[in-house]
């Protein structure tokens, strides 16, 4: 059992680059085409014939301080009890705002069943005391589940390490950005090589949201959203439910 301020370390410098991770997780969570929690991106840098190329495993981070959360009308994006940032389905109005907001694109819409996915670090699982499907299954350790405080010190450990190897831009992201990630990760190089912004921000729009003296009526709509996307997704399985009758299926 893994007490405390639970977290995640991905190394990228020892990642594979298998999808081990992102086809686990597509499976355990029944995910349609095109729609992920997790993927790994192999991203490249640099011209002809120096040209560098980097694996990315990106989820989301589970921010302290998060986008997602803030721009969430109907409260439908939170944090739990262990600070992990979940979606509660039944107030999700598929706004898109989570999506649009998220400075690292780790949120994405599920047009096929008219909600929002992103990664829990498997809630459910640490709920149960076991760790999160994507590290129970890397074939190469890459990723580590354990407590936050412990991790930090693998993942600085590590960076000394590459840094001693030549990686003169080894950088553990995640301790400091948005007040601290709960999912750090190790680079062997700057975080623009993997994508990453070098210093997120939350949009200024945001921070002034609860300010705004029209957010009642907007939680209205919402709420006639909501109540709209109730019925659209509950049509779609009928409808689905009534595709595989006419073909044959249970």
């Amino acid at each position: 059992m893994i007490e405390g301020n639970k977290a995640m370390l991905v190394d990228e410098s020892v990642c594979a680059g298998c999808h081990a991770c992102t086809v686990a997780c597509k499976q355990l969570y029944e995910l349609p085409s095109g729609v992920h929690r997790t993927k790994i991106n192999k991203v490249s840098s640099g011209t002809y014939p120096a040209v560098t190329e980097v694996t990315d495993k990106r989820a989301c981070f589970h921010c302290t301080d998060a986008a997602c959360v803030k721009a969430c009308p109907t409260g439908a994006c939170q944090k739990d009890e262990d600070g992990l940032t979940i979606i509660n389905s039944s107030l999700c109005i598929t706004c898109n705002w989570c999506v649009n907001n998220c400075p690292f694109d780790a949120v994405e819409p599920d047009r096929t069943n008219g909600t929002i996915e992103k990664c829990t670090l498997c809630s459910g699982r640490i709920k149960q005391n076991k760790e999160p499907f994507c590290s129970d299954v890397c074939t190469t350790r890459a990723v580590k589940f354990g407590d936050r405080g412990e991790l930090l010190k693998i993942g600085q450990k590590r960076v000394a390490q590459l840094k001693e190897q030549g990686y003169a831009n080894a950088y553990l992201y995640g301790e400091h950005e948005l007040n601290g990630l709960k999912v750090l990760t190790v680079l062997k190089d700057d975080p623009v090589k993997y994508n990453l912004p070098r210093d997120p921000q939350i949009p200024f729009g945001l921070k002034v949201w609860k300010h705004i003296p029209f957010k009642t009526l907007l939680l209205a709509v919402g709420g006639g959203l909501l109540a709209f996307n109730a019925f659209h997704t509950r049509k779609v399985k009928n409808l689905q439910a009534k595709y595989k009758k006419d073909k044959g299926g249970v």
